[in-house]
């Protein structure tokens, strides 16, 4: 049966097609099996929907993650049946704890397959404590249960939704989709802005930290608003990085519930957290004592502290709503810009006699393209690349959080290309992290992607020997021979430099931004001064 025709019902994998179209997918990402996945690669393509192939089901994975941060429709990964789908588990993960979007397809053996289990184990409780739902997808309900669930990825919190699909019914004729209502609209707990409305009335020097649900644009243009409102420091998370500009009058810094924050945390008298979630948060006693008020689109998260006014709801109304009431802040005049400057110096990293991760990154900020987008992995190197990256708009800068996951910088960035071809995007990872997804520099070739890799290469699991070493443990099983990535690059197609440590940086930075296609730098750095950099932040 053919899915196109006009006389018969489509069959199950074109009319998922047709929801993906209709929903304004534009691409799939996945290593596909020889089962089902094959009928929606093809039911795809008729839809002009086009297949990313990649070399890891994990990196597939966080591509599809990415594009639904970035556009807030869910991303679709495909994976074959059995090794396909325990491989793509860690980019599930990311998707449930980053909160991203998403939809996961896995091949499934026919319901009337029989012994041996070859490549059969229970999908759905593998997926189950990290995604929002797991449903198998059958012809009499399939079409109608993969609209529902598509809509569960996206509604808040998002997060990951994984199906099962074996090819037979893949192929088969697809019942026709019922009309749902739409849901309710939420409203907004008035007792809830009251309380809220009274805490900021009193208050003289609140504090206000923006988390990841401000990053669409009601929501940033809100948070801001009440940025201004308050008239006192604000602080992000890593992944709000961008939604208060760093060039701004308010912003003084990355919130992460480490030391550094406390600092200044304890000289606020009120404390307001506006979209954030506490997985970004790391784990770890709450110190200060003031009265907090949660703005969140998520009611009932698990905070490390008492809620004294929670307002559950569309966040970019309640901001607006709060930013409305009259504050009179009691900040010192120039004390926001001293925090700024404070935190800044207290993070430098000046490193020993070699290159240190600052002046890498000062150096990439200055060459980049204008507009440039930053990925950035898991590591001791994120201090310096978070601190000091320059940050205006949401989604400036991308980071695994949530999950804190090493491999995740080179598939965003090619995630962030796909997605907006004239916006270059530099992945920025360390040497264990580049291991972890190396093989994505040959996607990268294969799609000639306007992206730099700039792999900080230190031969050593940076932020765990610090670890090892602060535990006067000896250093086993963090230090290798440094790789020769610049090689390993060309080999996939990418034109590579090597960085060693007396060579100007600047002039390969120069010549990777102004060569077509995927360009990575492999720079030897100095790793001596991440420990005081980790001290100074979280103790």
């Amino acid at each position: 049966m053919s899915p196109n025709s006009t006389n018969e019902r489509p069959a199950l994998a074109g009319a998922i097609a047709a929801t993906l179209s209709s929903r304004g997918v534009k691409r799939i990402f996945g290593v596909p099996g020889g089962g089902s996945s094959l009928d929606l690669i093809d039911a795809a393509a008729q839809e002009r929907i086009e297949f990313i192939l990649c070399r890891n089901e994990t990196a597939a994975a966080i591509m599809a993650a990415v594009t639904g941060e970035l556009t807030g429709i869910p991303g679709i990964v495909l994976t074959g049946i059995g090794p396909g789908a325990a491989s793509v588990v860690n980019g599930i993960a990311y998707a449930s704890l980053e909160r991203a979007p998403i939809i996961v397809i896995t091949d499934a053996h026919e319901e009337t397959a029989t012994a041996p289990p070859h490549q059969i184990f229970d999908q759905q409780a593998l997926f189950a404590p990290i995604s929002k739902a797991q449903r198998r997808l059958t012809p009499a309900t399939g079409a109608a249960d993969f609209e529902a669930l598509f809509d569960l990825a996206a509604a808040e919190p998002p997060g990951p939704v994984h199906f099962d699909l074996s090819a037979q019914d893949a192929a088969a004729a697809a019942a026709p989709i019922l009309v749902r209502s739409p849901p309710a609209p939420h409203m907004l707990e008035e007792p809830a802005l009251a309380k809220a409305g009274d805490l900021l009335a009193t208050a003289k020097r609140p504090v206000l930290i923006v988390g990841h649900q401000c990053r669409t644009a009601d929501r940033a243009t809100a948070a801001n608003e009440l940025a201004h409102a308050l008239g006192g420091p604000a602080m992000t998370t890593y992944k709000a990085k961008g939604v208060v500009s760093e060039d701004g009058p308010h912003f003084i810094g990355l919130f992460t519930n480490a030391k550094l924050d406390h600092g200044i945390l304890a000289q606020a008298d009120l404390i307001v957290f506006c979209g954030v979630d506490p997985v970004e948060m790391i784990p770890g006693a709450w110190p200060n004592e003031v009265p907090v008020i949660v703005l969140s689109e998520t009611p009932g998260l698990a905070w490390p502290f008492a809620v004294d006014a929670e307002i559950a709801g569309p966040v970019a109304v309640s901001a607006a709503r709060l930013a409305h009431i009259p504050v009179k802040p009691g900040w010192p005049e120039n004390q926001i810009a001293d925090f700024r400057k404070g935190i800044i110096e207290t993070l430098a990293n000046a490193g020993g006699d070699g290159r240190s991760p600052d002046a890498v990154i000062d150096a990439i900020a200055e060459a980049a393209p204008p507009g440039a987008r930053l990925a950035v992995d898991a590591g001791a190197h994120m201090f310096s690349a978070m601190a000091r990256w320059p940050a205006r708009l949401p989604h400036d800068v991308m980071k695994s959080n949530g999950l804190s996951s090493m491999g995740f910088a080179v598939p965003a960035a090619l995630a962030s290309w796909l997605e907006q071809p004239d916006r270059h995007t530099i992945a920025v990872t360390g040497d264990g992290g580049m291991m972890m997804c190396l093989a994505e520099l040959s996607t990268a070739a294969r799609l000639g992607a306007a992206m730099t890799v700039v792999v900080l290469n230190d031969a050593a699991l940076s932020l765990i020997d610090i670890k090892q070493q602060r535990q006067q443990r000896p250093p086993l099983g963090v230090r290798y021979p440094r790789p020769d990535f610049a090689t390993a690059a060309r080999g996939m197609g990418c034109a590579s430099w090597t960085v060693a440590a007396l060579d100007p940086l600047e002039f390969a930075l120069a010549e990777a931004f102004e060569t077509e296609g995927p360009t990575l730098l492999d720079v030897s750095i100095d790793p001596s001064g991440y420990r005081e950099q980790l001290m100074a932040l979280r103790g």
